[in-house]
This record gives C-alpha cells, sequence and structure tokens, in this order.
C-alpha cells in the first residue's frame, strides 16, 4: 500500500502544472463571483460553472493516457518495478495519482460553486452532487485511457477511450437509452450539463456508483494487459 501511495504522490507532482492550468479556472470563477451581481448574473455563473467542470473530464483522459507512456519513455518504471512492486501495484498507483489530481480540482470547484451559486439559490447539496458525478466521470475515463496506455501511445489511447465512452451513447439513440449508462462517462457529465436553477435535478446514485464499479473493472483489465506488456521495450 505505500508503494501505491508513493507512486500517486509522484504522479501528482509530476502533474502540477497541468492541475495549475486547471485551478486557475476555478479562480476564474471566484473572480466572476467578487466582481458581478450574483442574483443578476445567476445564469452566466451557473453555465461557466458547468463549463468549468467539463474540461477536468478532457484532462483525466490526458492524465491517464500519458501517465505510462511518460514513465517507460525515461525509463524510470523499469527502477521502479525492480523495487519489488508488482505491476497491478505500480497501475494502482496511477489510477489513485488521477483520482487525487481530479479530485483537488473537483474540490476546490465545489468549494467556489457552494460560495458563488449558493447565494444565488443553487442548492449547495446538489453542487456537491454534481462534483460527485464529475469526479466519478474523471476516475473512469482516466483508468480507461490508462488502460490503453498500457500498450498504446498517449495519442491513440486517448482515441481509443474517446471512441469506447462515445459508444455507449450512440447505442442509446439507435437502440435504447439505457446503453447511455454502460459507460456512464457521458451520461454523468449530462446531468451538470442540465442542471439549472428551476430544475437543478434528481440525486440519482447509480451512475456515479456504476462508474465505480467499472473503474474497477478496467483496473483489474489494464493490470492484465499491463502482465503481458514488455516494458523495457523503447518507446517514441
Amino acid at each position: 500500500m505505500k508503494a501505491v501511495i508513493l507512486i500517486a504522490i509522484n504522479f501528482v507532482r509530476e502533474q502540477r502544472w497541468p492541475i495549475f492550468v486547471l485551478l486557475l479556472w476555478v479562480l476564474l470563477l471566484v473572480f466572476l463571483g467578487l466582481v458581478t451581481d450574483i442574483p443578476r448574473e445567476r445564469e452566466d455563473l451557473l453555465f461557466i460553472f458547468k463549463q468549468v467542470a467539463v474540461y477536468v473530464v478532457a484532462f483525466s483522459i490526458f492524465f491517464g493516457g500519458s501517465a505510462t507512456y511518460n514513465e517507460r519513455k525515461s525509463r524510470r518504471i523499469l527502477a521502479v518495478l525492480s523495487k519489488a512492486v508488482a505491476r497491478h501495484q505500480y497501475l494502482s498507483g496511477l489510477i489513485l495519482g488521477v483520482a487525487i489530481s481530479c479530485g483537488i480540482y473537483c474540490f476546490s470547484l465545489g468549494l467556489t460553486g457552494s460560495w458563488t451559486l449558493g447565494q444565488a439559490g443553487f442548492p449547495v447539496a446538489q453542487v456537491w452532487y454534481l462534483m460527485a458525478c464529475l469526479i466519478a466521470a474523471c476516475v473512469l475515463s482516466g483508468t480507461i485511457a490508462l488502460m490503453f496506455s498500457t500498450f498504446l501511445n498517449p495519442f491513440f489511447a486517448a482515441g481509443a477511450t474517446g471512441i469506447v465512452l462515445g459508444l455507449p451513447i450512440l447505442a442509446s439513440h439507435s437502440l435504447s437509452s439505457r446503453f447511455g449508462y454502460s459507460i456512464p462517462v457521458v451520461e454523468l457529465t449530462i446531468t451538470i450539463m442540465k442542471a439549472s436553477y428551476k430544475v437543478p435535478g434528481a440525486r440519482d446514485w447509480f451512475p456515479v456508483l456504476w462508474a465505480l464499479a467499472e473503474t474497477v473493472f478496467f483496473w483489474i483489465l489494464g493490470a492484465w494487459i499491463f502482465t503481458r506488456v514488455d516494458v523495457a521495450v523503447a518507446v517514441e
């Protein structure tokens, strides 16, 4: 467990600049909350809040898709795995690192949203429910990207992740709406985007729990694939 935590902390440290860039969007929302008349501009603030929330899902794919590639390119992965660290532990550390990175952003956005949107009449409890949807979507999409990154370069890993996340939505439109929840990242994102002051949205925890369950599944699948990958081969 100690090795997993250390790998996660090191991952977050390496991603400190992308995390900083993300937090600048949160600071923008803070600034707007200070300089605007919140009751009058509440619709604009909610729109910005939802847009800022969606950005981190794309970043989670970037985090997961580039994680193992960067480690293999620097050959650092060989040093880590040579220190009695199993491959599933290594992958677990990276997934935890992705979760922590996205969690920092979601927590900061949740605090800012509670302050700005709460003053405008948006339920604070609903803000944190939306953050739960967001972190579940981020962790699942990041884990899928990480699974693909075990055998693909970051560009193809991100593309494959986009296809996997998009197929359920296509199936929901052509077959049944239930297919949209088979991999619920897009559905969780839509839940955030549909929130409004008149209809904050119901708190359906099933997609959140299902996303976390699928995170475990893709972690196991990624670990199984990773055990069969030759990490000693140089990558370009």
